[in-house]
């Protein structure tokens, strides 16, 4: 039987190794990747993905447990259209939106259930690999033994830091482009009655407002919004003060709503590197048999939740077969 190691507790990660005995290595406190949730005083926030939807069998499949557990459930509301500060339109999406309950990163943790997942470990950059496999050693020097396979399921430019030497010299894990994306998140004491759980923005730097509060199985005696920026404004502002960024993007919420970010009793801003793949042909996750390394993610065929699943299923059968 493969031994295997899998470097990141994504949902990518986490439906990968379901299909395999392995041990997944997460740097982080939890799982979740990009699914994440934060927690702050009264206050919890999705500042990464807001959703997901499912168009795909297999990810029906994969998700079916958590569904039935009641870790993943509908979020339904009607979504707005705002431009330049005036509502367009307002209507139901057209796909069932899903989420954790009670936080996004509750759908991982049921996935990753009865699973080897072993957090605040960031595994250094690899050596070689012998006929015994491969040896991983952590950043703080811990041997945890040998793998006949690594896979990162990482964002792309980690993947090459961690494959090091062993990393591609061409192909799309070391060509593709990711833009940046800045999460604000404000708690408000009191609800904010509002016609739309979520809306879209366009003349502005804001490209998605989502009342999280409004998501089941959170507390509606207050009011959280989750506000992500445009990649394009995020992209032209990397390396300015992220506290600064904060506050351009709560003056846009108040123009693009008339809600005052000032009413506020909880702000903080993130922003991630990598959140968004910039328009470019699709491919197939990476491997290499002959070092048995390998790495997948929303680098391969874009950022929605059931694409990244997809493509570490796909992966996941690649392996079986060497």
């Amino acid at each position: 039987m493969k031994r295997i190691a899998v470097i990141g507790a994504g949902i990518g990660g986490i439906a990968l190794a379901s299909n395999h005995d392995v041990v997944v290595f997460e740097k982080g406190r939890g799982v979740g990747g990009r699914m994440a949730s934060r927690y702050a005083h009264a206050f919890s926030f999705d500042h990464g993905a807001q959703y997901f939807t499912v168009r795909d069998p297999a990810f029906a499949a994969l998700l079916a447990p958590a569904l039935a557990a009641g870790a993943v459930a509908p979020w339904t509301g009607s979504i707005a259209r705002i431009a330049d500060g005036i509502m367009t339109d307002l209507a139901e999406p057209r796909d069932r939106h899903l989420v954790g309950v009670p936080n996004m990163n509750s759908a991982v943790k049921a996935l990753a259930d009865g699973l080897d997942v072993r957090l605040g470990v960031e595994i250094a950059p690899l050596r070689g690999h012998t006929r015994q496999g491969r040896h991983l050693t952590s950043t703080d020097g811990v041997d945890h033994g040998l793998f006949d396979w690594v896979v990162s399921t990482t964002t792309a430019h980690q993947t090459m830091a961690l494959f090091a030497n062993n990393a591609p010299n061409e192909g799309a894990l070391c060509a593709t482009k990711m833009a940046p994306c800045y999460a604000l998140m404000l708690g408000f004491a009191e609800p904010i009655e509002l016609p739309w759980i979520a809306a879209r923005v366009s003349g502005s730097p804001i490209d998605w407002i989502g009342i999280n509060s409004t998501k089941p199985g959170r507390d509606t005696s207050c009011t959280t919004l989750v506000i992500h920026s445009t990649s394009h404004w995020a992209q032209a502002r990397l390396g300015q003060d992220i506290e600064l960024l904060g506050v351009e993007l709560a003056q846009a919420l108040h123009q693009a709503t008339g809600i005052d970010p000032d009413l506020a009793v909880f702000r903080a801003i993130h922003r991630w590197a990598s959140a968004r793949r910039l328009p470019q042909p699709n491919s197939r996750p990476y491997i290499d048999p002959l070092r048995q390394l390998a790495a997948t993610g929303d680098w391969t065929s874009g950022s929605r939740v059931e694409d990244t699943v997809l493509s570490a299923l796909d992966l996941a059968d690649s392996i079986e077969r060497e």
